[in-house]
């Protein structure tokens, strides 16, 4: 018979490993580091960080905007690379010269409309002094080939009465 000795080690329980433990380390130490990184760069303490350049700036090598000016000589004057400002510049130009179209077309008919109104008072004109009647002029001047005493003067008032001559 087998029996159990009471000596026997008693089964061990698993302990549950924690798996979440490394990845929080590793994040925690990224976020200081991160942090203190940050905090030295703001301060800007010049003995531990040296963000500038090493080296002295030069020119780029090639033809600079002032040679070519000093070759060609030009004064100072603006690089038009702005397109947008170009073509800003023509729609103004446009539309400055679309109202001068506008304001000549404006001054040409009111020209026309004018000499219209001229030409039809002249018309009215014309026609009343058509339809007045012919007034005969007071002294007739006699054609110089036509006889005076053929045709008596028919618009002459009378000669006034004279009194009788007393002895």
């Amino acid at each position: 018979m087998a029996q159990s000795s009471p000596t026997a080690v008693p089964a061990r329980r698993a302990r549950p490993r924690h798996r979440w433990r490394g990845p929080l380390l590793a994040g925690f130490c990224f976020g200081l580091g991160y942090g203190i990184t940050q905090r030295i760069l703001v301060l800007q303490l010049p003995g531990l960080v040296q963000l500038q350049q090493g080296f002295d700036v030069r020119e780029f090598p090639g033809t600079s905007l002032e040679s070519l000016r000093l070759r060609f000589g030009t004064g100072q004057e603006e690089i038009r690379g702005d397109l947008e400002l170009l073509e800003l510049e023509r729609q103004a130009k446009q539309r400055q010269q679309e109202r001068l179209d506008a304001e000549r077309r404006q001054a040409a008919e009111r020209q026309q409309a004018a000499e219209r109104q001229r030409d039809e008072r002249r018309a009215e004109q014309e026609r009343a002094l058509q339809s007045l009647p012919e007034i005969p002029p007071l002294n007739p001047v006699a054609d110089p080939g036509a006889d005076a005493a053929a045709e008596p003067d028919s618009f002459a008032p009378p000669a006034p009465a004279l009194p009788e001559p007393s002895p």
